[in-house]
């Protein structure tokens, strides 16, 4: 039977996800540690009952960000991998994502390094939900490695790994969204050598 509806009541999935925007905002924009829970309820205009009916603290709030950040990124990837026809322009396609996020006016870094540095112990749940979503970016890279035949398909998506974020991250440092244009020529070139090694040893 279905369950009878509460006129003016705002359904729990769109609570959720209205606190998951708004501490995914403030966490990006100012910091885990300097962000706290009633700052979240107050921006969410929420009450506190309704964010600790959805998350039992701040560190699960923390990671369900981090979850719902790569979520997104993940959907970015998928969407960029479709406009791509052959296997090196996708490896290419990806960092077409990282010239949109750098150039949004309140780009501040990559939301996974900055709060895989303010928890900096590996063993540290946050810390290791920050490691997962880079290996999820890097496996993507080694299956477009391995679809387009390059030589080393495992040091290729290291190496492009490394220029991805690289560049995300002196892009903020330097306040240069220019800088991702240098990586993508970077990746280009390592590609191109990669695929044209394999065509010599073949």
């Amino acid at each position: 039977m279905k369950k009878p509806s509460h006129p003016g009541r705002t359904p729990s999935n769109v609570v959720r996800t209205r606190i998951l925007e708004t501490a995914a905002n403030l966490f990006y924009l100012h910091g885990i540690a300097n962000v706290g829970i009633n700052e979240v309820i107050k921006k969410a205009g929420v009450a506190r009952m309704s964010l600790y009916h959805h998350f039992s603290s701040k560190d699960d709030l923390i990671l369900a960000v981090l979850d719902h950040i790569s979520e997104q990124r993940i959907e970015a990837i998928g969407n960029a991998l479709s406009g791509s026809h052959t296997p090196k322009s996708r490896l290419l396609a990806l960092f077409l994502i990282l010239q949109d996020i750098v150039n949004e006016e309140s780009f501040r870094g990559c939301a996974f390094i900055n709060a895989a540095i303010e928890r900096a112990k590996p063993a540290d749940p946050i810390h290791a939900r920050v490691a997962k979503h880079k290996q999820m970016i890097q496996e993507t890279f080694l299956e477009m490695a391995k679809e387009a035949g390059a030589d080393s398909p495992e040091l290729l998506a290291r190496q492009l790994m490394i220029l991805w974020d690289g560049s995300m991250t002196q892009s903020y440092i330097h306040q240069d969204p220019e800088i991702v244009s240098f990586a993508v020529d970077a990746a280009r070139k390592l590609i191109n050598h990669s695929l044209r090694e394999k065509t010599e040893h073949s």
